[in-house]
């Protein structure tokens, strides 16, 4: 799986240009999902094009918001109302929307369990601080995020397939720094066997794929993607030009 991530970027005309593009120039379609991030405002636009189009391409949601009991929400956007536009997935849990709209781990589990129910799939982002890394606490951080996985049990359990994984070290993404390789496969090999063993999916026989994201681009992406444990890629701004990111899903 390989997802773009446009963050807040994008036009109506760039849109339609990277869909014609990507949609012509990506190989393994059938093998490797390829999903589309849009900006909220241009998800019906991007679902409508690919209908049209024919093309492979999937459209995932950024955001999705809470719905709060009995309250409503000016601007927001709930998982019904992603469902009836024909999206499939949405990111939840990205630091962005962790440390700039202040969301807490109550509002993260309330909204994967609303995608679940929904029938969306959730891309679930976790990653640690530059200070949770230098003080050697990424796993204890870690565990902590996958945590709320483990709360899904109970209520989802026939609905967990339905969950991949994004890791993107906070300190990584959009600063120019990579994650060196070993840190990467010995920081994936930590959350499969947490969610395996800890969490108990294994018993469960439902193994995540985890994917991988933080600056990732053109010249690092083989390296990141042939690292073990990782099973796609999360990609922000390299994903804006249709031709880097086609040869970077095509490396894939």
């Amino acid at each position: 799986m390989i997802i773009a991530n446009w963050k807040m970027n994008g036009t109506e005309q760039s849109v339609a240009a990277w869909i014609e593009a990507v949609s012509k120039n990506i190989n393994k379609k059938d093998i490797n999902p390829c999903i589309f991030c849009p900006p909220t405002c241009y998800l019906e636009y991007a679902r409508r094009l690919i209908d049209e189009n024919g093309s492979s391409i999937e459209i995932g949601s950024q955001i999705v918001n809470h719905s709060f009991e009995d309250e409503s929400l000016t601007g927001g956007i709930s998982t019904t109302m992603l469902k009836d536009l024909g999206i499939k997935y949405v990111l939840i849990g990205h630091s962005e929307q962790r440390n700039f709209l202040k969301e807490s781990k109550h509002v993260i589990t309330k909204k994967i369990e609303e995608a679940l129910d929904d029938e969306l799939s959730v891309i679930y982002c976790i990653g640690e601080d530059i200070d949770t890394k230098n003080k050697n606490e990424t796993h204890l951080f870690l565990s902590e995020q996958l945590d709320i996985l483990g709360k899904l049990q109970s209520t989802h359990e026939d609905k967990l397939r339905s969950i991949t994984v994004a890791y993107e070290p906070i300190w990584a993404i959009g600063s120019g720094l990579n994650a060196e390789k070993d840190y990467i496969e010995e920081t994936h090999e930590f959350i499969k066997k947490y969610i395996n063993d800890h969490l108990e999916w294994g018993q469960l026989d439902i193994y995540p794929a985890v994917l991988y994201g933080g600056s990732v681009n053109l010249d690092n992406c083989e390296e990141i993607i042939s690292s073990n444990d990782v099973d796609g890629l999360l990609i922000g701004g390299a994903s804006l030009n249709s031709e880097t990111f086609s040869k970077i899903y095509n490396l894939s």
